[in-house]
C-alpha cells in the first residue's frame, strides 16, 4: 500500500511539473522574425506587444526585457549565413523598435522564440523535394546551435510556419506542413519546444470565416492580420511556454474577436472550394461549398435550419451532409459565363436566409519551367529573349490537352478557380498560380480561355495584380495574334491596359505569365468600350474552333 500511494504522489508531482510555465520573474525574452515579427513590434496590436502587454498583466510585479528582432524579407539562410554572422563583430539594427542583433545577443537570455520560414515558401530559397528542405533543415540547425551558443537559453521555441493564404489545401501549405514535420523532427533533437503557431492561425481562419462572410485573417496571403492574427500567434507561443494565465488571455481575446465578427441578426455564410489542381479533362468542374448557420448575438434561442441549394439547369448537387448548423455541399456543372449565381437556402422556422454564390469561369493552366532568361538587369521584361519550349505550339492552337515534356518533366494541364482563400479571390478574371504549384523563383505559366462573342467587337484588356512583393511579366495573344506585352510590379505598377479585337464566334486568349520571385497572382479582362456591355460573352475551358483571320 505505501508503495502504491508513493507512486500515485510521484505522478501527481510530476502532472503539477508538467502544467508548471516555463516563464520565470524578469526573463529575458529573445523573438527572432522575420516581417511578421517587425510588423509585430512596429504595431501596437502586433504580437510582440500583445505578449509584452500580457506579461504585465499576468505578472504585474515581474520586469521582463522583451526584445523583438524582425527582418522583412529574410529566411532562415540569410539570417543564418548573414544577419548572425555579421551581428558577432557589428551592428545590425532590426527593422522597428531600435533593437540591434549584436546587442539582443551580447549577453545571455531566458527564452529564445524563432518565428521563421514563411520567406523561405514565398521566395521561394527552398523546392518542394525533400533533399531541397533537409538542406534548409540543416541551416535551421546552424542557427539555432549558433544563437544558443551566444545566448544559452533555459528555453528555445521553434514556431511553426504561418499559413501561406487562407487554403490548407495549397501546394506552398503543404509544403508548410512538411517543413512543420521537420520542425519538430529538429526540436526533438536539438532540445527545443513547438509553438503550433500555424495551427492556431488556420483555427482562427475557420472560425472568423464562419462569423463573416468577407473576413481574411491573412488579407494578403502572406502576413497575418493585427490584432486578430497575431493574437492568434501570441496564443500559440504561450502554450508552448505551458503557461496558463497568458493563455487564458488569449483565448478570451480570440474568443471575444471573434463574437465581435458576428451579426445581431440571423445570417448565413459560405466558404467556396474548387478542387485545387484537378487535371483538366473536361468542361465539367466540381465544387465544394460549406455553409454556416449562425443565429445571431441577439438570439435567445439556438435554432437548426435545413439548408438546401438551387442550381443552374444542368448542374447537379449532392445532397448535403448536415451537422446541425452546417451542411456541405458537392456541385458538378459546366460555368459558361463568367460567373454563374448558385442561391443557398437556409429555413430556420418562418425564416428564410438566401445567399448568391458567383461561381467565376475557371482559366486552364500550365505551370512551366523556370524562365529567369526573360529578365534582364534592373528587373526589365524581355519576353523574347527567353521563350519557352512549348509557346509555338500554343500561339499556333495546338497541344491544349496534352501535357508538355521536356527533358524528362512533364508539364500538365491544370484548372485554375479563383477563390477568397487567395489574393484577389473575388475576381471572376484572377489567375492564382499557387493554388496550382509549389513555384520557383522565376518560373513561366500559360492560361488560357475561349470565348464566344455574338459579334465582331473591340474590347480592352486589362491586366492587374493585387500584391504587396509580386514582379510579373505578360504577353498576351487572341487568336494567335500578340496583342499586348507588358510588366507589372510591386513599386505601383499595379494594371496595364491595351486594346484588341474579338471575331464574331470563338476567340482563343491565352496569357503568359513570367515571375520574378515572392508573390504571384494575376487577372486578365476583357472590358467593354464605346459602351458595349459585354453580357453576351460565353466562356469555355476546353479548346473550341476559332474562325480563321479574314
Amino acid at each position: 500500500m505505501r508503495t502504491r500511494r508513493w507512486v500515485a504522489v510521484g505522478l501527481m508531482l510530476a502532472c503539477a511539473c508538467r502544467a508548471e510555465s516555463l516563464l520565470r520573474p524578469n526573463d529575458r525574452i529573445i523573438f527572432v522574425g522575420d516581417s511578421i515579427t517587425a510588423q509585430a513590434v512596429g504595431e501596437m496590436q502586433g504580437y510582440y506587444h500583445q505578449f509584452t502587454n500580457a506579461l504585465k498583466t499576468a505578472y504585474p510585479a515581474s520586469r521582463n526585457e522583451v526584445i523583438g528582432l524582425g527582418f522583412s524579407g529574410h529566411t532562415v539562410f540569410s539570417w543564418a549565413d548573414s544577419l548572425e554572422v555579421k551581428s558577432r563583430t557589428e551592428s545590425v539594427p532590426a527593422n522597428t523598435g531600435g533593437f540591434d542583433v549584436h546587442t539582443a545577443f551580447a549577453r545571455p537570455a531566458d527564452l529564445v522564440l524563432v518565428l521563421l520560414g514563411m520567406n523561405d515558401i514565398l521566395r521561394p530559397t527552398v523546392t518542394d523535394e525533400e533533399a531541397s528542405l533537409r538542406m534548409w533543415q540543416d541551416k535551421y540547425r546552424e542557427l539555432i546551435r549558433a544563437i544558443r551558443k551566444r545566448v544559452s537559453p533555459r528555453e528555445f521555441v521553434l514556431c511553426e510556419i504561418t499559413p501561406l493564404t487562407e487554403d490548407p489545401l495549397a501546394p506552398k501549405n503543404r509544403v508548410r506542413d512538411r517543413m512543420t514535420q521537420l520542425v519538430r523532427e529538429l526540436a526533438r533533437e536539438e532540445n527545443c519546444r513547438v509553438a503550433e503557431t500555424g495551427g492556431a492561425l488556420f483555427d482562427v481562419i475557420a472560425r472568423a470565416r464562419k462569423a463573416r462572410q468577407d473576413y481574411l485573417v491573412i488579407p494578403d496571403t502572406v502576413h497575418p492580420r493585427r490584432p486578430l492574427g497575431h493574437t492568434a500567434i501570441a496564443r500559440g507561443m504561450a502554450a508552448a511556454l505551458r503557461d496558463a494565465k497568458l493563455t487564458a488571455l488569449f483565448d478570451a481575446r480570440l474568443d471575444a474577436a471573434i463574437t465581435g465578427l458576428r451579426p445581431a441578426q440571423a445570417t448565413v455564410t459560405w466558404r467556396f472550394k474548387p478542387q485545387p489542381g484537378i487535371e483538366a479533362k473536361g468542361g465539367e468542374q466540381v465544387y465544394r461549398i460549406e455553409c454556416y448557420w449562425d443565429d445571431g448575438t441577439g438570439a435567445s434561442v439556438a435554432r437548426v435550419p435545413t439548408f438546401s441549394l438551387e442550381v443552374p439547369e444542368g448542374w447537379l448537387v449532392a445532397e448535403a451532409p448536415v451537422t446541425r448548423t452546417e451542411a456541405v455541399f458537392t456541385v458538378r456543372g459546366t460555368p459558361e459565363r463568367l460567373q454563374t449565381p448558385l442561391t443557398i437556402l437556409a429555413k430556420a422556422g418562418e425564416e428564410v436566409i438566401r445567399r448568391t454564390v458567383q461561381i467565376p469561369v475557371p482559366w486552364r493552366v500550365v505551370c512551366g519551367p523556370e524562365n529567369g532568361g526573360a529578365w534582364m538587369s534592373g528587373r526589365r521584361y524581355q519576353p523574347d529573349n527567353r521563350v519557352p519550349f512549348m509557346e509555338t505550339d500554343l500561339v499556333a492552337g495546338k497541344h491544349f490537352l496534352e501535357p508538355f515534356t521536356d527533358g524528362g518533366k512533364s508539364y500538365g494541364w491544370q484548372i485554375n478557380t479563383p477563390c477568397m482563400d487567395y489574393t484577389a479571390g473575388d475576381d471572376p478574371n484572377a489567375v492564382v498560380p499557387y493554388s496550382l504549384t509549389f513555384g520557383r523563383e522565376n518560373d513561366v505559366l500559360y492560361a488560357v480561355r475561349w470565348v464566344y462573342s455574338a459579334k465582331a467587337r473591340p474590347v480592352q484588356i486589362r491586366l492587374s495584380h493585387r500584391t504587396f512583393s509580386a514582379t510579373l511579366g505578360f504577353v498576351v495573344w487572341i487568336n494567335g495574334e500578340r496583342v499586348m506585352t507588358a510588366d507589372l510590379n510591386r513599386s505601383g505598377k499595379n494594371q496595364a491596359v491595351g486594346q484588341a479585337t474579338l471575331k464574331a464566334g470563338w476567340n482563343r486568349l491565352l496569357v503568359r505569365n513570367d515571375h520574378l520571385q515572392w508573390q504571384r497572382q494575376f487577372a486578365c479582362a476583357l472590358l467593354p468600350v464605346e459602351g458595349d456591355a459585354l453580357d453576351d460573352l460565353r466562356y469555355a475551358i476546353r479548346p473550341q474552333s476559332v474562325s480563321p483571320s479574314p
